[in-house]
């Protein structure tokens, strides 16, 4: 098996009605079929490249001969200051913009492009590939003065040597260690003096929170706070959003109780949605359920949220005792009846002939 699925994360598991086929859209051999409810994977065809692991954004998707926090780790504590599909890496389209900023933050590096141009799965790997690099710098550049650079290296390498022996450098040797580093950094997260919210760290310890969302988190938190926040335009980011709810929304709790990584959350009584954009990966899966499309992106992404991370009420509701059966429920106006105890009524009615 080349490449693996979690269905406890991936969004297509979650809801018939979620829309994400970025992992189909990007493999360049059509190994990947998005079903509903499901992903049908062809193995035989899959190359290894990671193109679709670097778009799932919950990380659902995973190579058995690569691991992104193995990679990360493995990277910074090395003298390397290239990342090549050629020596050290798979296709770059498996570094994520996440990843990339992460690693900017930290390292001074080269993405190195030479083998693109006669890669023969850049039709879709290569144009994605220059977009992460883009929108990595558009964050970059509100929040530090690093930049991730892209040159036309082009390293020689045996020319009879199979691509795919490339693709299959790597191996699960150290991923335990790796992964256990990355704990250890989000432990340290945790820490009082960190100030992490309690509501992102139960986020963290019992949610799918994706590894390299948890690295970004750990890098934020150790790198200078910018003196000045700016804005940044919430369609050109793919990792985050800022979101608004409008008031047809009822309240039906689907998009709380669906959120794979509870950046969208609510109180003990149902009588507010929060929201926390740090938590959000942008999978879309909150507006695929919401049958009245209440949910709506923002226009801008405050970097404040990157350093001084708040939860947000987007929407709050008058919750109040039904008087037919007693329970609890989002009060609309009108009669106090919930819905059930209005859909009995209507049914009583119907039977009985009653306008």
């Amino acid at each position: 098996m080349k490449i693996k699925v979690d269905p406890s994360s991936c969004v297509r598991y979650y809801s018939k009605f979620s829309e994400c086929k970025f992992c189909e859209y990007i493999c360049p051999e059509n190994a990947i079929i998005t079903k509903e409810s499901a992903l049908e994977i062809y193995q035989d065809k899959c190359i290894s490249c990671g193109a679709c692991v670097g778009v799932c954004p919950v990380e659902a998707l995973k190579l058995t001969n690569l691991s992104m926090p193995e990679f990360f780790f493995d990277f910074l504590k090395s003298d390397e200051t290239v990342i090549s599909c050629k020596t050290n890496f798979v296709c770059l389209s498996a570094l994520n913009v996440e990843y990339l900023i992460s690693l900017a933050l930290i390292k001074e590096f080269v993405l190195d492009l030479g083998h693109c141009e006669e890669c023969e799965i850049k039709e879709r790997c290569f144009p994605k590939i220059l977009e992460n690099i883009d929108e990595a710098n558009y964050v970059l550049s509100t929040i530090s003065d690093k930049e991730i650079k892209a040159q036309n290296l082009c390293k020689i390498v045996d020319k009879e040597t199979d691509r795919r022996e490339f693709f299959n450098i790597f191996t699960l040797k150290g991923v335990v260690g790796a992964v256990k580093e990355v704990e250890d950094e989000v432990k340290a997260l945790e820490n009082p003096k960190v100030e992490l919210p309690t509501h992102q760290i139960k986020a963290i310890r019992e949610k799918n929170i994706p590894d390299k969302r948890k690295v970004l988190f750990t890098v934020l938190k150790k790198i200078e706070t910018p003196k000045n926040y700016k804005y940044l335009e919430n369609e050109y980011l793919t990792f985050i959003s800022d979101k608004t709810i409008d008031d047809t929304c009822d309240n039906c709790s689907i998009c709380y109780r669906i959120c794979p990584t509870a950046a969208l959350n609510t109180d003990s009584r149902f009588s507010k949605i929060y929201f926390d954009p740090m938590l959000c990966v942008k999978c879309h899966l909150c507006h695929d359920v919401c049958e009245k499309k209440s949910i709506k992106l923002s226009s801008y992404f405050d970097t404040e949220e990157f350093f001084e991370s708040k939860q947000k009420t987007l929407k709050s509701f008058n919750i109040v005792r039904c008087d037919d059966c007693g329970n609890f429920f989002t009060y609309l106006g009108g009669e106090k009846l919930c819905q059930r105890c209005k859909i009995e009524e209507q049914e009583a009615k119907d039977l009985w002939g009653i306008s």
